[in-house]
């Protein structure tokens, strides 16, 4: 097989004795070199020309990408942390990062991963480390496994952050309900009061993250409820106000704008209103959207969502 078609089925950077044992040989390698298809980037390591910059320092610095840095990989939402997270086995000494050589900005996804989302590689802020992770069988060599990845995610994030990465991780399919059950037994006490606030059903990071603050006020929520004559909404909110968070990736076109609208004018046809708040709105100005909450809670009756239907 060609070595620049095996690197980059393993993510666009591998070890030389991982190629080799995926039968690359030695003189194969080399010539890829000479040709500039490939590049070493240090002793026993080489990348294509498509890895970017968070992998080769990451590879460099004598760790793998882990925690939300991996998650991101996956396609998974992985928090508003900018800074790069570095898996580091035990005993090992992290080497001092090298600066970024003119390696693509665009994240390389894991191989394996079934999303389309992309992220941008972290590499301005200072990396933390995650020790005491070592290889299992099947890892890419510069990755932890995505199951890894969300122990350290879960045990590092603040609580929504983490909840909302878990809720992605399920809704994606990278882990399975019994892989998370499995992280779950093993968190420690202190982390384990984000398990009874998973819900695999969110649509969002951000849905996810509002889920848990509306939760934490004393709310009962409920995840993407189906309402006759109406779709489904976000949250339904003590059973009787909707609230629609509309994040930039699914709300940005004037059809996406226009069914947006659609919605909540049919919602109203049959007596449920909703709300809709925007990342900015529910992020930086959440005061103003719990307090209209709050406000149409106080106006609207509670009914059975059966008797919406007209």
């Amino acid at each position: 097989m060609d070595v620049a078609d095996l690197l980059h089925q393993q993510g666009e950077i591998a070890r030389i004795s991982t190629l080799i044992r995926r039968g690359a040989s030695r003189a194969a390698i080399a010539r890829a070199l000479d040709d500039g298809r490939v590049r070493r980037i240090m002793p026993g390591w080489v990348a294509g020309n498509g890895a970017d910059a968070e992998q080769i320092s990451t590879v460099r610095s004598g760790g793998r990408l882990g925690c939300i840095s991996a998650l991101a990989r996956w396609g998974v939402w992985s928090g508003d942390d900018r800074h790069p997270h570095i898996a580091m086995p035990q005993h090992g000494r992290r080497r001092r990062p090298q600066p970024n050589d003119g390696s693509t900005t665009q994240a390389v996804t894991h191989p394996r991963s079934k999303s389309k989302a992309t992220s941008r590689p972290r590499v301005l802020l200072p990396a933390r480390a995650h020790w005491g992770i070592l290889p299992r069988k099947g890892d890419l060599d510069w990755i932890i496994s995505p199951a890894e990845a969300l122990r350290q995610a879960v045990c590092c994030q603040e609580l929504e952050h983490a909840v909302a990465c878990v809720d992605s991780t399920l809704r994606l399919g990278v882990l399975s309900a019994a892989d998370w059950d499995d992280i779950a037994r093993g968190l420690p006490v202190s982390r384990r009061e984000c398990v009874p606030l998973v819900d695999g059903r969110a649509d969002s990071g951000l849905e996810s993250r509002v889920r848990v603050r509306l939760i934490r006020l004393g709310h009962a929520v409920e995840t993407q409820v189906r309402v006759p004559g109406f779709g489904k909404i976000d949250l339904l909110i003590d059973g009787r106000v909707g609230l629609e968070l509309d994040g930039d990736a699914f709300h940005s076109t004037a059809e996406q704008r226009q069914r947006d609208a659609e919605k909540v004018l049919t919602s109203m046809l049959f007596g449920l209103p909703v709300l809709r708040a925007g990342y900015a709105q529910a992020i930086d100005d959440w005061d103003l959207v719990y307090e209209a909450l709050t406000r149409m809670l106080q106006l609207t009756p509670a009914r059975e969502l059966s008797a919406l239907a007209l």
